[in-house]
Order: structure tokens, then sequence, then C-alpha cells
């Protein structure tokens, strides 16, 4: 017998475990609240049952930290998506808003970017770390001496990923010095990230390096490192912060974000005066080097840092001052700068230059350029290796739908390199 809102099944299932288990203890997920009216009454049957309740939230965690190849293939996919829309969507618009001095909402460019969910955007000395932070209607900040939060999540097969970039507007030496500190303490965190460490020594790798390179900046740095993510955004259990004693292992996933809150910078403007900082990415625990997933999008100073007011002596005074507070820093770093990859990233910059130059007019047909150019770039690179070819040909896929311009490519042409 049967009815239509479930009354009569769920009795029938508390009077069989009853009756079948001496010490029957029912799990439940104790801070997870029901949504709709089927599981709002089965919590409220389960509460007056009488029956004993044990809170799985954490087993349950355990169980889904470790994501197997098909898994982390997903959250790839969900990382590239994510690190694609900031580089290739949102970062343009933002630069163009600012250059032309336009007047824009925060709200409104989160709408510009529907292909993905952004986690959050803030400006103008008003700022939410959090990762569920919801852009705002205030109107974007960018005066001399701001610093500009953008945050995209997205995800692919129910699997989430995060990138978080901070963009400073004409920025002021202390800017300058707090974010190089920041870039190094969250590559010294994801450098923790060892199958075999402690989830504990990740926070405590990226706290050393603010002790060591700005003490002064320790009470401003973020209480954790980030936390897992998956299935959920945000796994419980696996917080990344100094009481954290769990171990890491090959397979996990962690949205390590890093950042400093309420800083004060030099300026008699109260609003750019007060600044926060914050940097995520989305990191996978292999057996060797931890893998970036949101590598895509650069975190270099030279490439978020943006100079748009005084004449060109002035400018070139700040760029020389920027260098040489990022080499300074470097130098009392233990991490040493890749020079291949600033290389590589110098060569992009310049790339995009020049796909700027040759079709202003036409914002889709530029995106669409740099998308194609880095897409057959990686599976070139990758071509011997099937699974990866598959993955970015969805990529691909994924990319040329976001810049309207799908019917310009036939996906056979990469069918060689499937069969080989």
């Amino acid at each position: 017998m049967t009815d239509e809102d479930g009354n009569t099944q769920m009795d029938a299932i508390f009077n069989s475990i009853r009756a079948q288990l001496k010490s029957p203890v029912v799990g439940y997920i104790a801070k997870e609240a029901p949504e709709g009216k089927l599981l709002e009454m089965w919590a409220d049957k389960l509460k007056n049952s009488g029956l004993p309740r044990g809170d799985i939230t954490h087993g349950i965690s355990d169980i889904l930290a470790f994501k197997d190849r098909m898994e982390i293939m997903n959250v790839r996919k969900a990382a590239y998506l994510s690190a694609s829309t900031l580089k290739y969507c949102v970062v343009p618009k933002l630069v163009r808003i600012i250059d032309e001095e336009k007047r824009a909402t925060h709200s409104s460019l989160s709408k510009m970017t529907e292909k993905a969910v952004l986690e959050g955007k803030g400006s103008g000395g008003k700022f939410d770390l959090r990762p569920g932070a919801i852009s705002n209607d205030e109107t974007l900040y960018y005066d001399s001496g701001s610093a500009i939060v953008c945050a995209v999540g997205s995800r692919y097969n129910c699997y989430c990923s995060n990138v978080a970039r901070t963009f400073l507007i004409d920025p002021t030496s202390t800017q300058i010095r707090a974010y190089e500190v920041l870039c190094i303490a969250q590559e010294a965190a994801i450098a923790a990230l060892e199958p075999g460490n402690k989830i504990n020594a990740v926070y405590r790798a990226a706290l050393a390096v603010v002790e060591r390179d700005a003490p002064e900046l320790v009470s401003n740095l973020t209480k954790s490192a980030g936390r897992g993510t998956g299935l959920e955004f945000e796994e419980s259990g696996l917080r990344l912060d100094a009481n954290n004693h769990k171990v890491l292992k090959e397979g996990m996933v962690f949205n390590v974000s890093l950042g400093f809150q309420n800083l004060q910078a030099e300026t008699s403007n109260p609003k750019p005066g007060n600044f926060s900082l914050i940097l995520a990415d989305t990191v996978v625990v292999t057996s060797g080097r931890c893998e970036v997933a949101t590598k895509l999008i650069s975190k270099a100073l030279e490439d978020v840092a943006y100079i748009f007011k005084g004449d060109e002596e002035e400018e070139e005074c700040k760029i020389k001052a920027l260098m040489n507070i990022k080499e300074a820093l470097h130098s009392k770093a233990t991490l040493r700068a890749d020079k291949q990859e600033k290389r590589e990233a110098q060569e992009e910059l310049e790339r995009e230059a020049s796909y700027a130059d040759t079709d202003k007019g036409d914002d889709d047909s530029v995106t669409f350029m740099l998308i194609l150019h880095d897409l057959m770039s990686a599976l070139e690179s990758i071509k011997d290796n099937e699974e990866a070819v598959m993955a970015y040909m969805i990529h691909l896929a994924w990319q040329l739908r976001f810049a309207r311009r799908l019917w310009l490519v036939e996906l056979r042409h990469f069918t060689p390199l499937h069969n080989e």
C-alpha cells in the first residue's frame, strides 16, 4: 500500500530498522538542511523516531575525498572552464571598462559570464573573501590604488572548480609588496600538497612565508588556505588550516585559497585605502608534484597590475619600482622562479596584444583566436595521449561554443591524433 506523500513508506522503514537491529543507529548529515517537502518530512520523522542517530558527515567526506581517474578528469574540465572564463571573458571586460572609464556594477559583470558561476567580485574597499560571496550592485571602483577581487567557479558533471585573482589598478608600493608576499605564500602552500604530509603543513608553509617576508601582515592573513573540493564546493573535514591533522593522499583535490584582509594603503582616499587580496586555484594532489588545474590564468604581478594614469615617464618609474620590489622579494624567498614559464607568459602577452591590434572591433573574434591558438598548441603537445586528447577536444568544444564560433571548426581534423 502506498500514499502520495511517502508517509506510509517512511513509517515502514523505521519499523524495519527497529525489528532487524538490536542497537539501531541511523546515520544522518547533521548540518545539512533538508530541501523539499519529502526530505523535510523524513528529517522530522527521524528526529521523532526515538532511534539513536549518528552524524556521518565526516565519514562521507573521507570517502569522497579521494577521486578516481574519471573524477579528476571532471575536475580538470571544470577548472579549465573556470580559468578560461576568467582569462578570456572577465579580464578583457574589466580592462575595457577601466580603460574607457565606463560605469558598471559588480552584479552586471557577473551576468556577462553566463557560462560560469562567479563566486564573487568586489572593489572599492568592500571585500568579502568567503567562498560563497555574491556580487553586489555597487559600482565597480577602479581609481588609482584600487584592488578588484574576482573569482570564477564552475561545475562539470557535478564536480566543482574555483579560481580567484586580484587585479591592482595603479598599485601603490604597499599593495605591490603585499601581493608578491601573497603569491609566494600561496605557492608554498601548493608545494606542500604532497602525499604523506599532514594537512596543517599546507597552512603552516604559507604562514611561514608571511612571518619571514612580511611579519606585519600575519594578522591580516586568512585563517585557512582553502578546502577540499569535488562534488561539494567545500568538502567538510578538509579545511586547510593549522589544526587539521589528516594526512594528504594522492587523488585529493583542493581549492587553495589564501588572502590578506583589511590592509591599508598609503593614500588619503578612504575607499582604495582599505583593500584586500586573494588568490585561489584548483589543485590536484598527485604522486609527484601537485597539478594546478587552473594555471591557464596567470597570477604573476606583471599580469594583474595595470597602470592607466600618469605620463610615460611616471609609468616607467612605476614599472621599474614594481619590478624592483618583485625581484627583492624573490631573492629572499626559497622558491626559485621558473624562467621558462616567464618567457612563455611574455610570449602569450605579446600574442594577445598582436591579436587585439589586428581586430579591436570584434571581441568575439579576438577571443576565438586566442582560445583556438592555446588549445591547438595543447593538442599538439599531448597528441600521443588518447585520453588527454579527448579531454581537450571537449574543452575545445566548450570554448568555441562560448565564443559563438563552433561552426568555424571541423573537429574531424583532430581524428588522426585520436587514432595514433
